[in-house]
């Protein structure tokens, strides 16, 4: 069972073993503390996180932690390799595009009765997109929530519960601005590596936070958390070399002292909707890949109870895993020319006012509009039309579904958010499930044309998105849209 670590540093057996054949070299987007902060040593290029600590039979010392996104925000590592097997590990920045599928398969006992199988699903990219005031350099992205199930549905196009932009900066100085933080990333820094060379059987300790919303209902809670690693040597992960590292950690809340680990005092929540207490344990196998230190693969085996105030309990009981990957950010003059080659579209204008943002017309036949958006490239289906109250679309609608597909086609290897939007006419639940049912039929009618429905997201958001006027019926028109985002 993982122990609450203390603050001091435990020294583990004595081990025999070779030291890594090479060095590694971290590049990290940022390090972020719990408390929101970012550091970096005086020469302004090696960021240190002054809470964690580390021993082996070999070294000891400060231990330097990244931010690791396993929920819901992650930035980029990559590992670079020189023949010095004994100069240790140096985190520097490094500002890359990267994207993380994280799964989760749990069993949950409500009240101690086991109630079912739970199936959660959080996708997520980010990307670095300019210098702003003060050279800070601006990061932005978005954080799909996927709708919870009862079976797992990666082969499915999936529901979307949340889209949640995210839009922060870093200066210079180490300092980090989160706009609108909503509680991302859940997991703040973590994992953690020592400063120098390990080798098999190092063990080292790391401070971090969890932040927790058990039922996904908008009530995080930060929790304190003390990580006890050890690296386990190199082998192959289909077919691929990799470095394993594991970590365990207790989740305790309130915690022994009730503070966090900078000794300030623990924030706790009257609202009876936070959770009160907090029990569980985690088994985290790390594996990443050693041409270049990507992350393959994170594994968290967990065990966890919540109390609430009147007295409800709620455990999960079983794995999450994270898959990340790197990738080349969306070239979006690229992907307007192909899809605009299908769709036959003509360009309007570019504002140059717009921060880069590209705007084009439409034909008549088509009416399609296509923006570039933070997110990847937008095509907004204007005016369309199913039959009234209903999620039928009107046979008229087939060309103009014809096309999109064939347009879409074009874009190999990226995901699909298609949205619906009504009219808002004074029945804002109808509205939203309408939207939705809308949404999911034109998933359905593209996945006929040939795309796969793993491509695709979905989700509505009834009239609270308007374009024009809901009182005249041109206005009415701009809202019943469906916009269909080729995602970074």
């Amino acid at each position: 069972m993982t122990s609450h670590l203390p603050e001091s540093n435990r020294r583990p057996r004595d081990y025999k073993s070779r030291a890594l054949p090479t060095e590694l070299r971290w590049h990290v987007h940022l390090l972020i503390n719990p408390i929101g902060k970012i550091r970096f040593d005086q020469e302004g290029s090696k960021p240190s996180f002054a809470w964690a600590e580390y021993s082996s039979g070999e070294v000891c010392g400060k231990v330097k932690s990244m931010l690791w996104l396993i929920v819901l925000f992650f930035l980029s590592c990559t590992l670079s390799l020189s023949a010095q097997p004994d100069s240790g590990v140096i985190l520097r920045e490094k500002a890359d595009a990267y994207k993380v599928i994280e799964r989760s398969d749990w069993s949950r006992y409500d009240n101690g009765r086991y109630i079912g199988h739970v199936y959660r699903e959080t996708r997520a990219s980010i990307n670095p997109v300019a210098i702003g005031n003060g050279q800070a350099q601006v990061y932005q992205g978005n954080f799909y929530v996927l709708e919870e199930t009862l079976r797992d549905m990666q082969q499915s196009a999936r529901a979307v519960n949340d889209v949640i932009p995210v839009s922060f900066r870093i200066f210079p100085n180490g300092d980090i601005h989160i706009e609108d933080d909503r509680g991302f990333p859940s997991l703040r820094g973590f994992p953690a590596y020592p400063e120098e060379s390990i080798l098999p059987g190092a063990k080292w300790v790391g401070r971090a936070v969890q932040v927790m919303d058990p039922l996904n209902e908008g009530y995080p809670v930060p929790v304190p958390i003390v990580v006890e690693y050890q690296y386990r040597g190199t082998e192959l992960y289909r077919d691929i070399p990799v470095y394993r590292i594991s970590a365990q950690y207790a989740t305790r809340y309130p915690g022994v002292r009730g503070e966090n680990p900078d000794g300030n005092t623990l924030q706790t929540f009257q609202d009876e909707r936070y959770f009160k207490t907090l029990q569980g344990v985690h088994q985290v196998d790390i594996l990443l890949r050693i041409s270049d230190g990507l992350p393959l693969l994170i594994r968290d085996n967990l065990d966890e109870t919540f109390t609430w105030s009147d007295g409800k309990t709620v455990r999960f009981r079983g794995f999450t895993i994270s898959f990340g990957e790197g990738y080349i950010p969306l070239n979006t003059d690229l992907v307007t020319e192909q899809v605009n080659e299908v769709l036959k579209t003509r360009d309007e204008h570019q504002d140059d006012n717009n921060d880069g943002d590209l705007e084009t017309g439409w034909e008549d036949d088509v009416n399609i509009t296509l923006t570039s958006v933070p997110g990847g490239v937008r095509l907004t289906v204007n005016d369309i039309r199913f039959i009234a109250d209903s999620d039928e679309l009107l046979a008229a609608e087939y060309p103009r579904l014809d096309k999109i597909a064939e347009a879409l086609k074009k874009i190999p290897e990226r995901s699909f958010l298609v949205e619906g939007h009504t009219a808002a006419v004074g029945r804002p639940n109808d509205e939203l499930t309408l939207s939705v049912l809308r949404a999911k039929r034109m998933v359905d009618e593209l996945i006929k044309r040939g795309i796969g429905a793993d491509r695709f997201l979905y989700k509505g958001w009834g009239g609270t998105r308007p374009l024009g006027d809901n009182t005249t019926e041109e206005g009415r028109a701009l809202n019943r849209r469906v916009e269909i985002t080729i995602m970074e």
